[in-house]
């Protein structure tokens, strides 16, 4: 049984030490469907400068960088996790509902620079510098300037 255990905490350590296999490429096709959807729904003519695909110990993370310098992140099942649109202003068919219209009501007329999505919650980058994170029942929970 010992030996066992031990072979079994070699194996782990040794594969949490492997390197990272990075895939840089601009085919995309080498997305997920969900994540090609994403990117053709929400952005008009979108010309992929790279992506890189990371493998992690037992899935993938996907970063697209578009040739306007919007970085798209997705998941292994090609769910959108953030989008950062550096110099352009983020497409508002990304913003649930309920974000654009507590938005617009107290910020008329700022536009949306990042959107990022973590374990329910939803946080906004906005032009004014405010950044707003919401609760998955829809809720402001943050204020960060």
């Amino acid at each position: 049984m010992k030996k066992i255990s031990t072979v079994l905490i070699a194996f782990l350590l040794a594969t949490q030490a492997a390197p990272a296999r990075d895939v840089i490429t601009m085919d995309a096709k080498q997305l997920p469907l969900t994540a090609r959807n994403f990117i053709y729904r929400h952005f008009s003519k979108p010309k992929i400068s790279f992506i890189k695909i990371e493998s992690e110990f037992l899935s993938k993370k996907y970063e697209v960088m578009l040739t306007n310098r919007t970085k798209i992140e997705f998941d292994s099942n090609g769910e959108w996790e953030e989008v950062d649109c550096k110099h352009d202003t983020l497409p508002v068919t990304i913003v649930p509902a309920h974000i654009k219209q507590f938005v617009e009501a107290q910020y008329p007329g700022v536009t949306y620079r990042k959107i990022e999505r973590d374990r329910g919650e939803v946080e906004v980058e906005l032009s004014n510098r405010l950044s707003l994170t919401f609760n998955k029942k829809g809720q402001l929970i943050d204020i960060d300037d």
